[in-house]
């Protein structure tokens, strides 16, 4: 397909037909933009957050590479239709390596802090401190990590999430580290010692933190590849999904400053030893979590006998279906259960129909892992179809930060990607797939916590919509997100053909309470603050993006 030869100079019995490619339903394409608009760092893997960091209105986008000497990327989107290149400015040129970055509010001052993840993959020689960068609130940050408490000990990670796990209205912090606790899963050379526990951060309100994993329960002293945060059961406080290279662990928070691991009892340790990417997301919009693991053990050779009908060995994706607190697995049930090969993934809705979809940017470190990159569209709850082809997403270089956010304003999610590979000599450009559009409507909600967390993290939202076939409810859990992404902390919400927003309603955990929201606009933006009655409407001007003048 790359050099033009499909189908014909394809020998017979390696043809994949083209028919393998096309889904019910074709989405219209999201062309790549970058380039355009100057935002296609070259890079080694790393991650990507697109948020508004300079408290403007618009959005921005930083990113990190593993590479050793590369530094953080700064773009400001000047909300004219371009972007700037502010790495120097926003001092983010300072910090070097990184495969991961998370953006939140820790502090509670209205902006969005940035928290760099370092040392992944090197085993003993990944002892190098994660940072901790403070928003001044015009997107200049400064390294406050010591000062915080987290920078020591320094231990090999790629996962953290945020959460506000005592409900005090303060970001908590989970980190987990890559511990080899478990020689078993490691060659004799790599198993010795490695013992980095996972560290979970108290926020102590004051700008500084605590490890109280230890008294917890939750040092995991596995290998984590990755960390979802949730409230899976519905009870009003956030528990942690840790994807290991061994069984995966779900710690129930007990309220009480302790967690318990539930997995083996709900039946979610599944992908055993090669799992990678998870997240809790309503992908059947029921108002109960579900829960998405990746697995990662496979080969190109898995891809293609895959694509050919054939047996393979990899490694499967899990999915699992919330019922009311318990767990059913239904990947194969709805169309998920084939080789992914994840470097990254994340979620989001790409037509505005109102059910989240998932992109997984593809690979592995080794050169030769060359495969599509795969968008899956939540077709109603129901299933899943690969629209990779028709979308424009099928893009053969290796993904890793994806972050969903609506770059122009215009209502719907386009689609910002952190390309690149884990060797020297594996850099690509990164991508940004613009969204065409497709005619559904959305609701955009920037929430503002007083008791519960700043940016309304651990907030769950339920919208009720008028629709030509009877009212329907759409459920969001705010700040539910992926390991390996970094999406806008706003809500950007489709409601596909609703007509009107029948209701809002808003559970705020700070403060336990239930608030309702009536004579919503549809296609707007608003902004809510808890414990307050009213909504206040905020502008959505659609920008039109223009060639960047970035050199």
């Amino acid at each position: 397909m790359a050099i033009g030869d499909y189908p014909d100079a394809v020998p017979a019995e390696f043809l994949i037909s083209a028919k393998r490619f096309d889904a019910n339903t074709d989405i219209k394409r999201f062309p790549d933009i970058a380039p355009l608009l100057g935002v296609d760092t070259l890079d080694l893997c790393g991650g990507c957050i697109v948020d508004d960091f300079d408290g403007d209105g618009d959005l921005d986008i930083a990113t990190s590479t593993i590479d050793p000497l590369g530094s953080m990327t700064y773009f400001q989107n000047e909300g004219d239709g371009s972007f700037s290149d502010a790495s120097s400015q926003s001092r983010l040129d300072d910090q070097l390596g990184g495969l991961n970055i998370i953006g939140a509010d820790y502090d509670n001052d209205g902006d969005v802090d940035i928290l760099v993840l370092r040392g992944a993959w090197l085993f003993d020689e990944g002892k190098i401190r994660n940072s901790l960068l403070r928003n001044d609130g015009q997107g200049r940050f400064t390294d406050v990590t010591r000062f915080a408490g987290i920078a020591e000990p320094a231990s090999p990670t790629q996962a953290a999430a945020w959460g506000d796990f005592d409900n005090d209205g303060y970001l908590d912090l989970y980190i987990g580290n890559e511990s080899r606790s478990d020689a078993s899963k490691f060659p004799a050379e790599q198993a010795a010692g490695g013992d980095y526990p996972a560290q979970l951060f108290l926020n102590q309100g004051d700008g500084t933190f605590k490890d109280i994993a230890k008294s917890s329960g939750v040092t995991n002293d596995r290998y984590c590849k990755g960390v979802a945060v949730g409230d899976y059961d519905n009870d009003g406080d956030l528990d942690i999904y840790v994807s290991n290279l061994g069984r995966n662990r779900l710690y129930r928070n007990e309220n009480n400053g302790t967690f318990n691991d539930v997995a083996p009892s709900l039946g979610v340790t599944e992908p055993a030893d090669r799992s990678f990417v998870p997240w809790f997301f309503d992908y059947d919009n029921d108002g109960w979590l579900d829960l998405f693991v990746a697995g990662y053990d496979a080969e190109v050779d898995d891809v293609a006998a895959n694509y050919l009908g054939l047996q393979n060995d990899a490694t499967m994706p899990c999915l699992y279906q919330n019922r009311g607190g318990r767990f059913k697995e239904v990947a194969r049930s709805v169309g998920i259960d084939r080789p992914l090969l994840p470097m990254g993934a994340n979620f989001g809705d790409l037509d505005n129909d109102g059910f989240l979809d998932i992109y997984i940017g593809t690979g592995n470190p080794d050169y030769e892992t060359i495969m599509p990159n795969v968008m899956l569209r939540n077709a109603d709850g129901q299933h899943f179809e690969d629209v990779s082809r028709s979308g424009g997403f099928g893009h053969l270089q290796k993904g890793h930060g994806i972050a969903f956010a609506d770059i122009d304003n215009d209502g719907d999610q386009d689609l910002y990607h952190q390309i690149g590979g884990f060797f020297a000599g594996d850099a690509y450009h990164n991508a940004l797939f613009h969204n065409p559009g497709h005619g559904n409507h959305f609701l955009t909600m920037q929430l503002v916590g007083t008791r519960s967390p700043r940016n309304g993290y651990g907030a769950r939202i339920k919208i009720d919509v008028n629709t030509p076939k009877g009212i329907w409810s759409i459920h969001r859990a705010v700040g539910s997100v992926s390991s390996f992404g970094g999406s806008t902390s706003r809500q950007e919400i489709g409601l596909g053909d609703a007509t009107s927003i029948k209701q809002v309603t808003i559970f705020w955990p700070g403060s336990g309470t239930t608030q309702v929201l009536k004579d919503v606009p549809i296609d707007a933006m608003i902004e809510v603050r808890e414990g307050e009655a009213s909504f206040k409407q905020l502008p959505l001007d659609p920008i039109k993006l223009i060639e960047s003048t970035i050199k």
